[in-house]
């Protein structure tokens, strides 16, 4: 008989699995139907063309890292889905659904999962492009020196004139207010 510490783990577990599982739905609806698009289109039509080629070979590496990698998933989905909106990427050579240049039906998958997925979408844009702190302390401070570089020739009523009527960026001001205490020390 199992303690009643492992059971709360096992049903943890499946809660966070079941959750998991919704979560992943709208994935798997999108994944079915590009699918299916693409057996359709090879039953019906037998040419091949190399965007649908980049679109089977985009749809096997989301079926592959569907529930292991499931950000690697997602993002791929969401590219493949953009690049198929401009038909650079194919799912189907039989029918098609265009407006100009412009894939509707791969359209309005993509603005579906960027709706549904939106929360996760904006988490792996910070995680992937968001810069450091370091990265923006530096910044800063290469833009202080810049300012420093600008306003050293000036005397202290221009800094003080500067400081108090212009319109500065903060590292501007860092800049002015470092000089004047510079010339004040010396």
């Amino acid at each position: 008989m199992p303690s009643a510490g492992t059971l709360a783990v096992i049903l943890t577990e499946r809660t966070e699995n079941k959750i998991l599982m919704k979560k992943l739905k709208i994935e798997k609806i999108i994944i079915f139907i590009l699918w299916l698009s693409v057996i359709l289109s090879l039953y019906l039509n037998y040419k091949f063309d190399i965007f649908l080629i980049f679109g089977i070979i985009g749809l096997s590496i989301i079926t592959l890292t569907y529930k292991k990698y499931h950000e690697i998933s997602l993002a791929t989905l969401i590219l493949i889905l953009f690049f198929s909106t401009f038909n650079l990427i194919k799912f189907s050579l039989a029918f098609g659904l265009n407006f100009g240049f412009i894939s509707i039906p791969n359209f309005i998958l993509l603005i579906i999962l960027a709706y549904k997925r939106r929360n996760q979408i904006l988490d792996l844009y910070e995680k992937w492009f968001a810069e450091n702190v370091e990265e923006i302390e530096s910044g800063k401070i290469r833009k202080i020196e810049y300012f420093k570089k600008q306003f050293k020739n000036l005397s202290d009523t221009e800094l003080n004139r500067k400081l108090s009527e212009e319109k500065l960026t903060d590292e501007a001001k860092n800049a002015v207010i470092e000089l004047l205490n510079f010339k004040n020390a010396t």
